[in-house]
């Protein structure tokens, strides 16, 4: 009997310690599925070797991602700490919960603004949830298989989400990323209110 209890005891610290740590490993292996989902991008290859309990932690569907037909790069925000595959768009939940969107169905990545959003993910220092930490001069990389592409913060404002001007193409400008994710989270109706935009302009090659 007394095993019993001390096995009981064990696994209820255990327990208490993911709870306590959940975020930190929710991050941690998010990471470790991006890295993957990135490295079979990278070889053009569609199979992403993700263990069980990888799928089980990040609630990735692997069998869905079709990383050649769906995946169009990843992007980096060094000084936020994102590194995250990007999808095409529309941007549907099953594209946000594995990674970043294009926000159009139709979206290319040549085009003069190319929008891209993200979750924030409460707690966990994956997706968007880290990209307050960015400030305009900051650096931002867009890789594909046909190379890497550098653009510079230049803007940082909230708008409320019926603003979708900030997604309008502007002919004879710089071509120009712009980031977006939800922003100032309402309790009592449990919305968030405003979309967080970071734009950054493409650097030209020296």
């Amino acid at each position: 009997m007394r095993w019993v209890l001390k096995i009981i005891g064990i696994l209820l610290i255990i327990t208490a310690i993911s709870i306590f740590f959940w975020n930190d490993i929710r991050t941690y292996f998010t990471e470790r599925v991006n890295d993957k989902v990135i490295e079979s991008y990278e070889n053009q290859n569609d199979k992403v070797k993700v263990n069980p309990i990888e799928s089980w932690i990040t609630k990735t569907e692997t069998n869905k991602l079709k990383v050649n037909d769906n995946m169009v790069g990843y992007l980096k925000v060094p000084s936020a700490d994102i590194s995250e595959p990007i999808f095409k768009g529309p941007a549907t939940e099953q594209n946000l919960k594995n990674g970043l969107s294009l926000v159009d169905e139709n979206e290319q990545l040549n085009e003069q603004n190319v929008a891209i959003a993200g979750h924030r993910v409460e707690g966990a220092g994956i997706r968007f949830n880290n990209l307050d930490r960015a400030k305009v001069g900051d650096s931002v990389e867009l890789i594909t298989v046909k190379g890497t592409k550098k653009y510079k913060i230049n803007n940082i404002k909230n708008v409320k989400p019926s603003q979708v001007e900030v997604l309008n193409e502007h002919e004879g400008k710089p071509n120009q990323l712009t980031l977006i994710t939800c922003d100032t989270y309402n309790p009592e109706t449990l919305l968030f209110e405003e979309r967080m935009i970071y734009t950054a302009v493409e650097e030209k090659s020296s």
